[in-house]
């Protein structure tokens, strides 16, 4: 089992109170959202790696062309 770090976080009232009287539930709702943020954010640093990578080797992209692309599947 791994350690567990108490932090305190300000939520709504609502958002409270439609967990009960489980605090366990909403610890660990906050822990998988938070967990699948970061697994969001790894996602975006590698895709910018990857268009930082396509951009050394082909040259930027024209911007005529990004904002016609854009508009086409946008």
């Amino acid at each position: 089992m791994s350690t567990k770090v108490r932090k305190t976080l300000t939520l709504d009232p609502d958002v409270i109170e439609s967990f009960g009287d489980d605090p366990g539930a909403l610890s660990a709702t906050v822990n998988a959202i938070l967990r699948e943020e970061l697994k969001r954010r790894s996602r975006r640093a590698a895709l910018a790696s990857f268009v930082e990578e396509l951009n050394q080797e082909f040259g930027r992209p024209d911007p005529v062309e990004v904002e016609r692309f854009r508009k086409a599947f946008g």
